[in-house]
């Protein structure tokens, strides 16, 4: 089947209503790898229901290069869908994932935890808290938020309300599923939520919620210590076939789209029916998003200063009780690896950057 005649598939796919306009809450499953921990595959925790990140996932997962990189060194690589960072944490501690994505409050607190090797940006983008109708985040004292434990949307939230001379104490956080926070605003069990995209622009697509705040987060690619000691040069792989992927996102609009459907046949299962924002919707949104992360996939360095986000964020989090507040700087600083970015994108020959084969590994 020629290219054009793919292309032309994938549209008429969404203009047949692939993706449903408005969800039925089902369950979703995460999936975690089952059994002893087999030598030859790489376990990988992703989310699908995150923007931009989980596109970024979905092309790697159909990298023909990635694969044929890999089975020269007998590997072969598998991703396992969750919602949140917090749970891809506990699967690395556990030992069963090799590595992750995950947002900044995830990422530090697995850096405390673990030492894992933070190695690349997977995100730069909005989380944002949504209500019902406009109102100021000053406005929340008394309210419900959802909210998921231990997400990047999770410290944008305790920012907020820091911010607005709030505590968790003059709210009541609910914890849940972040595909399950636009309808349970809708049906008034919760009175806000705090979520990353795509979920805040799904809520004002779907049901004309409020985005009354914006908090602009970062999301990381890290591995597990043990993992990134033994396989530097699968992690150097993994980086490229990143910022492969974000220069193939870029480069059409019909990459885009064929990216949604590999995505949505990764979401159906994942929570039980199909993503719920139109095409239109979706190529504005990845746009910016991608945009805004393609620009600079590799870690900033000035983000490493303590001053400045990650350190803010350390600082916030010591301040608040979510990390110990004798840890050092130091200790958390060790833990980001942004020289591997550094030296992929510095040889885009080499790793192959703008070189693409995503044929012939079926959506």
């Amino acid at each position: 089947m020629s290219k054009c005649r793919i292309n032309f598939l994938v549209i008429l796919l969404w203009v047949l209503g692939l993706f449903s306009s408005v969800p039925n809450i089902g369950h979703a499953q995460e999936t975690s790898p089952s059994g002893s921990k087999s030598e030859t595959i790489v376990d990988i925790g992703v989310q699908p229901l995150w923007f931009p990140s989980g596109i970024i996932t979905e092309v790697m997962r159909h990298d023909a290069i990635l694969e044929a990189q890999l089975q020269q060194l007998g590997k072969k690589i598998r991703f396992h869908p969750f919602f949140k960072g917090a749970d891809v944490n506990t699967q690395i501690h556990q030992g069963n994932l090799d590595g992750g994505i995950g947002g900044d409050m995830p990422a530090i607190t697995a850096c405390v935890a673990d030492r894992v090797h933070i190695v690349s940006l997977a995100d730069y983008y909005f989380t944002a808290i949504v209500a019902p109708k406009p109102i100021l985040p000053s406005e929340l004292r008394g309210q419900r938020i959802g909210y998921a434990l231990g997400s990047n949307a999770h410290y944008a939230l305790l920012n907020a309300l820091r911010a607005n001379n709030l505590t968790e104490s003059d709210v009541t956080l609910v914890p849940m599923a972040v595909n399950a926070m636009p309808q349970a605003l809708e049906q008034g069990t919760i009175d806000a939520f705090s979520a990353w995209e795509p979920t805040p622009t799904m809520a004002a697509h779907l049901y004309g919620h409020h985005i009354i705040h914006k908090f602009l987060s970062s999301g990381y690619l890290y591995f597990s210590h043990p993992f990134a000691e033994r396989y530097p040069e699968i992690i150097d792989l993994m980086i490229a076939a990143e910022f492969r992927a974000l220069n193939w996102l870029i480069s059409s609009d019909k990459n885009f789209i064929q990216a949604l459907f590999w995505s949505n046949a990764t979401i159906r299962p994942f929570q039980g029916y199909d993503f719920a924002l139109p095409i239109k919707e979706s190529l504005r949104l990845g746009h910016s998003s991608i945009r805004y992360l393609q620009a600079m996939p590799v870690i900033p360095e000035d983000d490493l200063l303590e001053s400045e986000h990650v350190g803010q964020a350390v600082h916030f989090l010591k301040h608040i009780g979510k990390l110990p507040s004798d840890l050092p700087w130091k200790r958390v600083a060790a833990c980001f690896h942004r020289e591997k970015g550094t030296k992929i994108l510095a040889a885009p020959t080499q790793y192959r950057l703008d070189t693409f084969d995503y044929a012939g590994i079926p959506p």
